[in-house]
């Protein structure tokens, strides 16, 4: 009897990965498909020149446009972390976002794809935090447009973990801009929970569903971010938080004016290789070069770039250089569409001049 019984357990398991394999192989199929559509008008960069002989100054070009996604899910969580500060967590469009990641990774996809090597550890880290971000916004939309929605509508007004809870996501949402989501101290977010608001109080059935349902978040959240920090160290190690770069027309005054700044190399009259920080403190920093006058040339060692503006949905735009590569609606603004373009370095400053720059995509 057991051993009948253990085989029938073989045989679910068994079922359940190939058809999960073959969920897979599906997916892959249609993803290369649908998403070698997707298609940009310009030729990689040659190898790297000025800082070639400094170590950690060349990063592959094609992940400017493969850290797209990756930043999609920093826009998703700083977009939601607005939307509750003045609304209901329940109409957050968490379903509409999953599609939105995957989309933005299509695309981004399909302008690297043939044009570079295939860079299998992106991929591999894009459909993992895909995955978990389809899972945590899909379990988040039904959960929120079930029990939470009746909750909401018993009660009539938000209860103050509600409040608590924007807080925490307004604090990630600027955390994750500069920073690995997988820092981020969920546990320390759960104990503040329990320690900063109380146990009894008004809308008290909204009062403990959102202290249950946040506890549990919270600390699903902290344990996979625990997970995914060990494992992306031991896959990765610990990357270095600073990207190299080649500018000209820089004098001193304009490099010391911006602190996160450090001059490595001279070049000539006015010449740098320059040490920049990473992620959103990157745009920061050169946008602060570029207005000014500083120009760049190479950025670790690529002469190709691509930023993201929020811009009006009707917008239209004549490039004198580069192109653009495709564009989203933001859900939660019918006026606004982000627009991902890509340009060669050397055009920074005059898109700086130029556009409402939301993000520069470093390496």
């Amino acid at each position: 009897m057991r051993f009948r019984r253990a085989r029938k357990i073989l045989k679910w398991i068994l079922r359940v990965g190939i058809a999960a394999v073959g969920l897979f192989l599906v997916a892959a199929i249609v993803f290369e498909l649908h998403c070698s559509t997707v298609r940009g008008r310009f030729q990689p960069s040659g190898p790297a020149f000025a800082g070639k002989d400094i170590p950690g100054y060349g990063r592959p070009e094609d992940d400017t446009f493969l850290t797209y996604a990756e930043w999609y899910i920093v826009w998703s969580y700083q977009e939601k972390a607005a939307w509750q500060e003045a609304h209901s967590p329940s109409g957050f469009p968490y379903f509409g976002a999953i599609g939105q990641y995957w989309s933005g990774y299509c695309c981004s996809y399909g302008v690297v794809r043939g044009r570079y090597p295939f860079n299998f550890g992106d991929h591999l880290m894009l459909v993992v935090i895909g995955t978990s971000f389809t899972v945590e916004y899909g379990l988040k939309g039904v959960f929120e447009n079930t029990v939470g929605r009746l909750t909401e509508w018993i009660s009539g007004s938000p209860a103050e973990e509600d409040q608590y809870a924007a807080r925490v996501a307004r604090n990630y949402g600027v955390f994750v801009a500069d920073r690995p989501f997988y820092e981020f101290p969920f546990f320390s977010a759960l104990r503040g929970l329990w320690t900063d608001t109380k146990f009894w109080g008004p809308h008290l059935l909204r009062k403990w569903e959102r202290k249950a349902w946040l506890s549990l978040d919270y600390a699903i959240e902290g344990l996979y971010c625990g997970l995914i920090e060990i494992a992306s160290h031991a896959v990765y190690g610990v990357e270095e938080d600073v990207t190299y770069a080649w500018i000209n027309n820089a004098p001193d005054p304009v490099i010391s004016g911006v602190p996160a700044v450090r001059k490595v190399k001279s070049l000539g009259t006015d010449s740098w290789i320059i040490r920049m920080p990473r992620y959103q403190k990157f745009t920061n920093a050169a946008e602060q070069l570029l207005r000014g006058q500083a120009r760049f040339v190479e950025i670790a060692g690529n002469r190709q770039i691509m930023v993201t503006a929020v811009v009006p949905r009707g917008w239209s735009f004549p490039l004198p250089a580069g192109e653009i590569l495709f564009s989203s609606k933001v859900l939660t603004d019918a006026r606004s569409k982000r627009v991902a373009l890509r340009f060669p370095v050397e055009s920074l400053g005059w898109i700086v001049d130029t556009f409402p720059i939301e993000h520069i995509y470093d390496y």
